[in-house]
């Protein structure tokens, strides 16, 4: 279950760590489909402050959303090729794409439980907004988006990296077959970055100003001091870590739920900077 995969999560522009590992999104991921009829989502709010209150302790009464496969409630941890990477033992529950439970939480198991209303769990998702836009910020150039699949954007993102104080990551988005890859100036002229860039890269490309934004080169320095901390926590199983990552100058940390000694883990790292989402949570949090 804790081999180390190298996966990619689509994370707005942000890098991701997932399984210890960093990553950069490259790739739109379509939204989900809506939840079923008579179904809400919950939208859990983080709390930069202090998550004391997201903790955990044995015998305390939580919710968490997720499939059901062979007695476990699955978390949402997105690791290719395991269906269930990440869950917990929910005996005698009968096996659903989509639930919500409620119980009492004990280490690796709920005990009491009861099916609520199915409400997705919102701890799996990333980024600064919900997802990445639909479109690019871009008109389409004259002859209309190209619909090759035959392109390779790594001279574009050779050059960013040798200027990453002046560029946000950059991102791709789709118009149907359209692959468009989107870079965002935060410092400089983006027609002369776009002339520049166009002589590297012949297939879809929108080259945007993006003043104050984060660059490349402050999500760098972020993951060479917290984002490190936080992968060698990610190397211990029992952290329950499955996905992080820098999100708006601060590591977004998704895991399955927070216990008093991940918590102190945490609190060593430094709070300030962290925002931690577990998924399974508090009755009523």
């Amino acid at each position: 279950m804790w081999d180390v995969n190298r996966l990619t999560r689509i994370a707005a522009t942000a890098a991701v760590l997932a399984v210890g590992t960093l990553a950069y999104s490259t790739y739109l991921e379509p939204p989900e489909p809506p939840p079923p009829p008579g179904s809400f989502v919950v939208k859990q709010a983080l709390d930069p402050a202090d998550p004391a209150h997201l903790i955990v302790r044995e015998g305390d009464l939580v919710e968490a959303s997720g499939s059901v496969e062979d007695g476990r409630l699955c978390a949402p941890a997105p690791i290719g090729g395991i269906s269930c990477p990440h869950g917990i033992r929910v005996t005698g529950v009968r096996p659903s794409g989509g639930t919500t439970l409620r119980g009492r939480w004990h280490p690796g198991a709920l005990t009491d439980v009861a099916e609520l209303p199915y409400a997705p769990t919102t701890a799996g998702e990333f980024g600064p907004g919900p997802y990445l836009p639909d479109s690019p910020p871009c008109p389409e150039r004259p002859g209309g988006w190209s619909q090759s699949q035959d392109w390779d954007d790594e001279p574009v993102r050779a050059y960013l990296r040798e200027h990453a104080d002046r560029f946000a990551e950059p991102f791709a988005t789709h118009i149907g077959n359209a692959r468009i890859l989107v870079v965002e100036v935060v410092t400089g002229d983006a027609d002369e970055v776009r002339a520049t860039l166009s002589a590297l890269y012949s297939e879809n490309l929108c080259v945007v100003a993006a003043p104050g934004k984060r660059t490349i080169a402050d999500d760098t320095d972020l993951q060479a001091t917290l984002g490190n901390a936080v992968g060698t926590l990610m190397d211990d199983p029992a952290s329950g870590i499955y996905l992080a990552g820098p999100v708006d100058g601060r590591m977004r940390v998704n895991l399955v739920q927070l216990t008093p000694p991940l918590y102190d883990r945490f609190a060593a790292i430094g709070l300030d900077r962290l925002d931690l989402d577990p998924w399974i949570r508090l009755a009523g949090a």
